[in-house]
Parts: C-alpha cells; sequence; structure tokens
C-alpha cells in the first residue's frame, strides 16, 4: 500500500518549506540554477539527490549537472515514441490530437518511475520497463494515475503562481521543484 494523496502532499509541502526556510544561501543557490537555462541541468541533478533520500543542498555540482544533463537524455528517449506519433497523426484533426495525447499520456507515466530509478540506480535502471511497470502494479494503477493527476494539477498551480509573478515568482521556483521530486519520492518509496 502506497502513501495517502493528502497525506503525501502534506508530507511534501512540509519538506519544501523545511528544505528553504531558514538555509537561505542555499534556497538562493538553487534559485540560481533553477532559472538559468543550461546551468539548470546542475539543478535537476541537485533536486535529483531527494530521489535519493537526500537534501537539496546546492554542492558537488559536477555531479549534479551529468545527473541533470542524463535526466535530460532519459526524458528525449522517453518523448521520442509521442514525438513520431504526434507527427504521423497530427493531420487526423481531432481523432489525431486525442491518438497523440493518449500515447503522451502513457508514456509520461512509465517516465516518472524510470526517473526515480535512474536516481537509485543509475542509467540503465530507467529502461528496466518490468521494473517500472512492478512499481506501479504495487501501488496500484488506480490510485498511480489519480496521484499523478492530482501531482500536475498542484504543480500547475503552484507553478502559475511562480511564473505569473515577475521575478518574486522565481523565489518560489525551488519550493515548486522540491515539492515535485519529494511527492513522486513518496509515492515509490
Amino acid at each position: 500500500m502506497s502513501i495517502g494523496i493528502g497525506d503525501n502532499l502534506g508530507k511534501s509541502f512540509g519538506f519544501a518549506k523545511d528544505s528553504l526556510i531558514g538555509k537561505w544561501l542555499n534556497w538562493l543557490l538553487l534559485i540560481i540554477v533553477t532559472i538559468i537555462p543550461f546551468v539548470n541541468l546542475i539543478g535537476n541533478g541537485i533536486y535529483l539527490k531527494i530521489y535519493r533520500g537526500e537534501e537539496p543542498v546546492v554542492k558537488n555540482i559536477g555531479k549534479a549537472f551529468i545527473d541533470g544533463l542524463l535526466l535530460c537524455i532519459i526524458a528525449i528517449i522517453y518523448m521520442i515514441i509521442p514525438a513520431i506519433v504526434d507527427v504521423l497523426v497530427g493531420g487526423l484533426g481531432l481523432v489525431g490530437s486525442i491518438i497523440s495525447l493518449i500515447v503522451t499520456i502513457a508514456f509520461v507515466l512509465i517516465l516518472i518511475p524510470a526517473e526515480y530509478a535512474f536516481a537509485q540506480k543509475g542509467f540503465g535502471a530507467a529502461f528496466a520497463f518490468g521494473d517500472h511497470f512492478a512499481k506501479i502494479k504495487k501501488i496500484g494503477w488506480g490510485q498511480y494515475i489519480l496521484s499523478v493527476l492530482v501531482f500536475f494539477i498542484v504543480v500547475a498551480i503552484l507553478g502559475s503562481i511562480a511564473v505569473l509573478i515577475p521575478v518574486i515568482g522565481w523565489i518560489f521556483l525551488p519550493f515548486v521543484f522540491i515539492f515535485s521530486m519529494k511527492f513522486v519520492a513518496n509515492l515509490f518509496a
């Protein structure tokens, strides 16, 4: 049995708050590695530490950069088939859009445990599809899909708030990323 959605939301918010409040220098560094293009690969690697049960502290930036780059490569590989499907069915109007959306959602549902597996066991583990399906089955497909749906809604709301407030919103972005990573980590723990 996995963690309940409400409990996960509360614990993830608490973790994000505790990771930032009173840690002003690290918070400032997280803002920098989150908002600057290309440097944000370091941010991705820092946030990935949460999947390993570590604090998102800005240090070992070389390793964080490599982890962030590999995470990006994994996401690109996973999204190749949805991109191909989108191109192939793009001219079919609404039916093509629905097909493309379904394929994309299916791949995103598998990408989430793939990224978690990468953090835990390395690059090859991101493509251990049987393990990903086993993790999802352990949670339960319905619970997993509902958790992911709630997760995306909450992240969309938090992300929108952070992006819509010029400059000041940037301060909030590390909170969104830490919350997101902790929510997924709790789901698979």
